[in-house]
C-alpha cells in the first residue's frame, strides 16, 4: 500500500506534463495517419482499374493450348508471368485507400497471356495480343480485368 510520501511523490506537475506528453503523442499520430491517409487514397483512385475479366484457363487447358510467359518476375512472394509488354506494380490500400490492407495491383501493356503463382495456386488468364490487362491480387487470390491505365509514357 502506497503511503502518503509515496502519493506527494507525483506533483501536479508530474501528473499535467504526463497528459501533455500524451496529447502531444496522440496528436502527432493522428496527424501522420490523416497526411498519409489522404496519399493512400489518392493513390487507391489512381490503382482503380475498372473492365470486364480476362478470360481464365484451368491448368489443363493452359498446357493443352501450349500457352507460355516467358516473362516472370516476382512480387511480394507472388511469381506473376506474361508473354510479351511491360508491367507496373502498386500495393495498394484496401477499402478505397482507408483500410489497413494492402491489395496488389500490376497494369500491363500488351501481357498476351498472366500467370500468376502464390500461396493459394496457380491461376492463368489469356487477355489476348495487343490488350491492355491488369491484375488485382487480394488475399493471394487474382482477379484479371481487360484494362489498364499504363503506358509507356505513364510516370510510374
Amino acid at each position: 500500500m502506497p503511503t502518503r510520501a509515496d502519493l506527494r511523490r507525483y506533483s501536479l506537475t508530474h501528473v499535467v506534463g504526463a497528459v501533455v506528453v500524451a496529447t502531444a503523442a496522440v496528436g502527432l499520430i493522428g496527424w501522420n495517419y490523416m497526411k498519409e491517409r489522404g496519399a493512400s487514397v489518392a493513390t487507391a483512385r489512381a490503382w482503380d482499374i475498372k473492365g470486364p475479366p480476362c478470360p481464365a484457363l484451368s491448368a489443363a487447358d493452359w498446357t493443352a493450348k501450349r500457352y507460355k510467359a516467358e516473362k516472370h518476375f516476382d512480387y511480394d512472394g507472388i511469381d506473376i508471368g506474361r508473354h510479351a509488354g511491360d508491367a507496373s506494380c502498386s500495393d495498394v490500400k484496401d477499402h478505397g485507400g482507408t483500410g489497413f490492407g494492402t491489395i496488389r495491383v500490376c497494369q500491363f501493356t500488351s501481357p498476351a497471356v498472366l500467370t500468376v503463382t502464390s500461396k493459394k495456386g496457380a491461376f492463368y488468364f489469356v487477355p489476348g495480343i495487343g490488350q491492355l490487362a491488369s491484375l488485382i491480387i487480394e488475399d493471394d487470390v487474382p482477379r484479371c480485368v481487360m484494362a489498364s491505365n499504363y503506358t509507356l509514357q505513364s510516370p510510374d
